[in-house]
């Protein structure tokens, strides 16, 4: 009721059907201290072989800090429509994460009957490990981790973002299985790729670029499964390449290759722990005139009950390969990652978490080494 209230506060011009519509107000709220050391090897400029060491407070480390709106209202049997609007903000000091959006991570509305749910408007993709639609977070035991790169299963997978002007379907469960499908018509944003700026397109048309996505997932008792295949049309790289002189430029267009994403997992809850086990094939073409990659990857985690908490343990390993590297560079791209990360409930809204994580990136024979340790709070309301 609490709850209702508050959000009738936030929508006033919505009270008269807030109560009808059952509207809550929710968030996150999460603090915490975060200590980065990296080392940076292999430059031919020696000057760039350096180490640093960084620390402070830290908000979204261990959960996005978050507030959002959400409803739903049952017209009649079988047909519900509702709605969710969230967006994320810096809690040590209270700035939103994106600006340019009034709800960033979310805006949806659905439409849920019988035959599965028809989503429409902004949302994570279904391999962005993040979002309501999204089927990859449960591909790891902890989705696309914490801090910088602790247990991240998306820096050994190829993960995409939230995507704008999207529609998605989620199907009722068959023996287990689910069915799920989405379309992104088009991204709202400018994007800067380099010193390559695009212009913004038509949504729906070849100069924006486009998202479609296919999924299955299945749970058997203890024994999961899933499986993602996504393509990226890529709109046409139409903007301004800007020249030395500021007064200068060059209008240029650039047809990027599709982008094939496939990532499959399995996992089986032993008790004592549940095993997590993700493998992923990107195909990013040439995407640039000096870019053509392709990369494989694969992530094992676990999720360990102890002492009233959960202990979050993951390896994982990526080979990337980019076919137009410069002559005299290694055309390799290697990640490796490992990590733990500890949460210990205070109340059922409340908890504590410490986190560790190594990741080692060697890109075109540049090696950056990065230890990264965190310790915090996250409450959610």
């Amino acid at each position: 009721m609490k709850k209702t209230l508050a959000a009738v506060a936030v929508l006033g011009a919505f009270a008269g059907s807030a109560l009808a519509a059952d509207v809550t107000l929710y968030g996150r709220v999460n603090l915490g201290v975060h200590y980065a050391h990296s080392d940076v090897s292999g430059s031919a400029d020696e000057t760039e072989n350096v180490s640093s060491d960084n620390w402070g407070l830290r908000s979204g480390d261990a959960t996005g800090s978050r507030f959002g709106i959400k409803g739903e209202e049952q017209i009649s049997d079988g047909l519900t429509v509702g709605f969710q609007l969230e967006q994320g903000f810096n809690a040590d000091d209270g700035a939103e994460s994106d600006s340019s959006k009034a709800f960033s991570r979310e805006s949806r509305l659905y439409v849920k009957t019988d035959y599965g749910t028809l989503h429409m408007g902004r949302f994570g993709a279904l391999d962005s490990g993040t979002g309501s639609v999204d089927v990859a977070a449960g591909f790891s035991a902890s989705g696309t981790g914490y801090g910088d790169n602790i247990v991240d299963q998306s820096r050994v997978l190829k993960t995409y973002s939230r995507l704008d002007n999207s529609i998605a379907y989620t199907s009722p469960e068959f023996a287990g299985v689910k069915f799920h499908a989405m379309a992104s018509l088009g991204q709202s944003d400018y994007v800067s790729k380099g010193d390559w700026v695009k212009y913004k397109g038509e949504e729906s048309s070849h100069e924006v670029d486009r998202y479609y996505g296919l999924g299955v997932t299945g749970q058997w008792g203890a024994l999961g499964a899933g499986l993602v295949v996504s393509r990226m049309d890529l709109g046409s790289l139409q903007g301004k390449k800007y020249l030395p002189d500021p007064d200068a430029e060059e209008k240029v267009s650039y047809d990027a290759d599709d982008t094939l994403n496939v990532t499959a997992a399995v996992n089986y809850d032993f008790g004592v722990t549940k095993v997590f086990l993700a493998a992923n094939y990107y195909d990013q073409g040439e995407a640039t005139p000096t870019l053509d990659y392709s990369q494989w990857g694969v992530s094992l985690s676990a999720a360990t009950p102890i002492a009233s908490g959960t202990l979050e343990t993951a390896v994982g390993y990526s080979v990337g390969t980019n076919d137009l590297a410069a002559a005299g560079t290694d055309d390799e791209i290697k990640v490796f990652n490992i990590g733990a990360y500890y949460k210990y409930p205070l109340s059922k809204r409340t908890y504590v978490y410490a986190g560790a994580g190594y990741d080692q990136e060697e890109e075109y024979g540049v090696k950056t080494k990065t230890t990264e340790v965190m310790t915090g709070l996250a409450h959610y309301f």
